[in-house]
């Protein structure tokens, strides 16, 4: 009896022994302040607390464990988990993430829940936006100063298909994934990325003044934060007539990790590339792309995490040779028997240790091993290339941040690199890089080289940076400096740069005013031919940019918002082809001849850092937000005005008795010191950029979208004349009509001078949902360019026949479908499974 009385005295105030009484603050670190007069709902518990002025909340749970918190506004609610441990515990819940650098264009991600933080964009949203076939990267085209050429190429400055930030070369930006070196953003369709959109967690995406931990950039900077949390086994598979994609992630070691893997895998050549639309003898792009991630929180305070991306894409065009060629149905007539096949890839292995004693402090240490893959085979007259190279780097990188005081964040960090270089083959020269219009057929003193391009050599890298973050009321300041040293030029730099904030209540929802500045450094690493310490320039030094810019950032409502801004970006040291840098003596670059001439006098470098140039401008971005789950319409509009300019800071012989002129060392140095190269508008200018995005979720299971694009058109070289036809195509005997440019820097038709009607369309789409027990499954289809505009991107001049008032003609964009017989805008349909 005694024993069951105890019992029931045990069971009667079990609760109470188990109880934890514990202290919560709500905190925001974009105000830096705790969150007061704000309700708390503990779910599990049902409880309701209000926090006092310091954002402090006190509550008792029956037991310890995992709670769901939520806080309770006007406005809507925000639930946050949060473990309760131990009795006395204070647990601080933050609301909101750190504001980034204004500068900064932030879109969060995490699976469809996902919103962008500083435009208050949903995931969702961003993934079934119009017009970019299911792609969220395609959709960070749509914010201001952003757009993606719509050719066929990768990442490089002379294959577009690139992110274009504010005016500057694709080449320029750098790609990261989760801090990892990522060599290009799309694959050879210039339309689908090679990071699977649901292992995003959020995008950034720095277009002026960012912090010091990013490096090699002086366009911009394109960071991709990956999945950081697996609460469930999740699955996804989608197919088009484009590519398949599929993703499948899970909960591993009792929830103390996760693995997270994704792919896709394109057909264009199977599916288009059937129909007949297509050119004879073109095969259409071929790619696949793979990431994994893979973590393990061993302790509380300890994880490690696994990271493998990898990518890869080849392009094929074999011109046929026909006995008797048609000019009307034979788009390769002048260049019969020609042929190309490209590919690029890149394999990014990374084992990543973080350690975090406490909330104000955390140390990761990284170990990188980045492989970028390039290999070019073809042949196109006197243009002959096989070449494969490879720029590895295998690297060790420590990142730390530290809470020094409530006003006070420190970040600050150091890496190596080992560099290396293994190319072989041989390549093409132009022997004047000043050669508007080279030809390939030209059998007397061509104007293509062969050259030996082999080569095995290394560098190492140095960085070390630091950011402090001071937060006063509501004043942020932020400095923050960066030093990178490359030995094969044996420099370095130093790169000083801030940014500043400061928040005025009162006026409407809140009104902010944003700066910064700041010097920024680029080394081509990639650029394995500029660097060849055989063929090109190993002296090459840092180019260089100064960013500075600053704006207003208007809340009106809790849905509508306004922000302006003015930047400009000035450009110097930049890497230019140059005819005319030389060193004293050094290794004949004619392999053949290292036997009997070694060395010769006057070696031409080809490269130099004489390029300078800038880019101008303004933004308004006005965005009209939804409640979370609503049924209510979002969209935005935004709109960039901008200039962009450079100038080669060459000698440039203009007149054709310059050009034959035979020069000896002395006047080659003569011309080198004295340029006379004019500036020009840069070939990625645009100056009116548009985008307005609509959206409405106008039913549970349907949802439509509509998006309409507009931008200047891109600069060209008009056409002035042709050669006369002096050659022929020894392949089918054809004469080949060689164009030629004006070389007066003075006249109207120069480089960049002229631009074709502006470019724009309408894009729409329709989303259905089936929703099941075990997930769902969405159906869409994409019509792009609804109106179905012929969009010019620029000249084609027909090689098959003289200059003439139809030759040259336009070139039209991809997006449209058109037969003898009708014409359609560019269809996608697809199918998701989500489970």
């Amino acid at each position: 009896m005694k024993r069951l009385l105890i019992l029931f005295m045990f069971i009667l105030f079990a609760k109470d022994i188990y109880a934890v009484a514990f202290r919560g603050r709500l905190y925001s670190r974009v105000n830096n302040k705790g969150e007061a007069g704000v309700k708390v709902l503990i779910f599990e518990e049902k409880k309701v607390v209000t926090t006092d002025e310091e954002g402090y909340f006190d509550v008792e749970v029956s037991v310890p464990g995992e709670y769901t918190f939520r806080i309770l506004r006007p406005t809507g609610i925000q639930e946050i988990k949060k473990k309760v441990s131990v009795d006395g515990e204070v647990i601080t819940l933050y609301t909101d993430k750190t504001e980034v650098p204004k500068g900064a264009i932030v879109i969060e991600g995490k699976k469809e829940k996902t919103i962008l933080s500083r435009y208050k964009v949903r995931y969702d949203e961003i993934k079934r936006m119009p017009g970019t076939l299911g792609e969220a990267l395609n959709a960070i085209q749509t914010l201001p100063g952003i757009f993606a050429p719509p050719f066929f190429g990768g990442a490089g400055a002379g294959s577009p298909g690139a992110i274009v930030i504010r005016g500057g070369n694709p080449a320029w930006n750098t790609v990261l994934y989760d801090d990892l070196p990522i060599l290009y953003v799309y694959h050879y369709d210039t339309i689908t990325s090679v990071i699977h959109n649901d292992l995003i967690k959020e995008i950034n995406i720095y277009t002026g003044a960012y912090p010091s931990n990013y490096a090699n950039a002086t366009a911009g900077v394109i960071e991709v934060e990956a999945t950081d949390t697996v609460k469930k086994p999740t699955g996804q598979f989608s197919v088009s007539i484009i590519n398949t994609i599929a993703m499948y992630q899970t909960p591993l070691f009792d929830g103390k990790g996760y693995i997270a893997v994704g792919g896709k895998v394109g057909y264009l050549d199977k599916t288009i590339g059937a129909t007949g639309l297509v050119p004879e003898g073109i095969r259409l792009p071929q790619y696949y792309s793979s990431n994994v991630k893979f973590v393990h929180n061993f302790t509380p305070t300890q994880q490690i995490a696994f990271y493998f991306i990898n990518a890869n894409d080849n392009f094929v065009v074999n011109a046929p040779t026909k006995p008797q060629n048609d000019p009307t149905k034979d788009p390769f007539l002048g260049a019969a028997g020609a042929r190309i096949a490209v590919g690029q890839s890149f394999r990014t292995t990374a084992l990543r240790y973080t350690w975090t004693p406490g909330s104000k402090f955390s140390n990761r240490f990284t170990l990188i091993n980045f492989d970028p893959f390039f290999k070019t085979n073809g042949r196109f007259g006197s243009i002959q290339a096989d070449v494969i190279g490879r720029a590895p780097y295998t690297g060790l990188r420590q990142d730390a941040f530290w809470d020094a005081l409530d006003f006070l964040r420190i970040d600050f960090g150091t890496e190596y690199r080992r560099q290396t270089y293994n190319v072989s083959g041989f390549a093409p020269r132009l022997r004047d890089p000043n050669n508007p219009s080279p030809n390939p057929y030209k059998t007397e003193n061509p104007d293509f080289e062969k050259r030996d391009v082999t080569e095995k050599s290394a560098t190492d890298y140095f960085n070390a940076y630091t950011t402090f973050h001071f937060f006063l009321g509501n004043f942020k300041f932020e400095p923050g400096a960066r030093w990178d040293y490359v030995g094969n030029s044996k420099q370095g730099v130093i790169g000083p740069r801030f940014v500043a904030s400061y928040k005025v209540d009162g006026f409407l929802e809140g009104t902010t005013f944003f700066g910064g500045a700041g010097e920024y450094y680029r080394y081509p690493f990639l650029d394995v031919g500029s660097l060849s310490k055989e063929s090109g320039n190993p002296y090459l030094e840092f180019e260089k940019a100064f960013k500075y810019g600053g704006g207003i950032d208007q809340a009106i409502t809790k849905e509508w918002s306004i922000k302006g801004e003015v930047f400009k970006n000035e450009f110097s040291n930049l890497i230019v082809r140059d005819a005319y840098v030389s060193e004293p003596i050094g290794l004949n670059p004619d392999k053949a001849q290292w036997l009997t001439q070694p060395l010769i006098f006057n070696r031409p470098l080809s490269y130099s850092n004489s390029g300078t140039g800038y880019s101008k401008g303004f933004e308004i971005f006005i965005k009209k937000t939804n409640k979370p789950n609503s049924r209510d319409w979002f969209g935005w509009v935004s709109y960039t005005w901008s200039q962009a300019f450079r100038n080669s800071n060459n000698y440039v012989a203009y007149t054709e008795e310059d050009k034959k002129a035979k020069l000896d060392g002395l006047e080659q140095r003569v011309r080198a010191l004295f340029p006379n190269s004019k500036e020009v508008i840069y070939d990625y200018d645009v100056t009116h950029l548009v985008s307005i995005v609509f959206g409405w979720r106008y039913s549970e299971n349907n949802q439509i979208g509509l998006r309409w694009i507009y931008r200047t058109a891109f600069p060209i070289t008009p056409v002035t004349g042709d050669d006369g036809g002096q050659f022929k195509n020894p392949n089918n005997n054809q004469t080949y009509w060689n164009p030629t440019y004006s070389t007066n820097p003075f006249s109207a038709n120069y480089e960049n001078s002229k631009r074709v009607n502006p470019y724009h369309r309408l894009d729409f789409r329709y989303d259905k949902f089936l929703n099941y027990e075990w997930g769902y499954m969405n159906f869409y289809v994409e019509l792009i360019n609804l109106y179905m505009r012929k969009n010019v991107l620029g000249e084609d001049f027909d090689t098959t026949r003289p200059f003439s008032r139809t030759n040259p003609s336009p070139q039209y964009d991809f997006f449209l479908l058109q037969t003898p017989n009708f014409i359609i805008p560019f269809i996608n349909v697809g199918l998701e499974v989500r489970f």
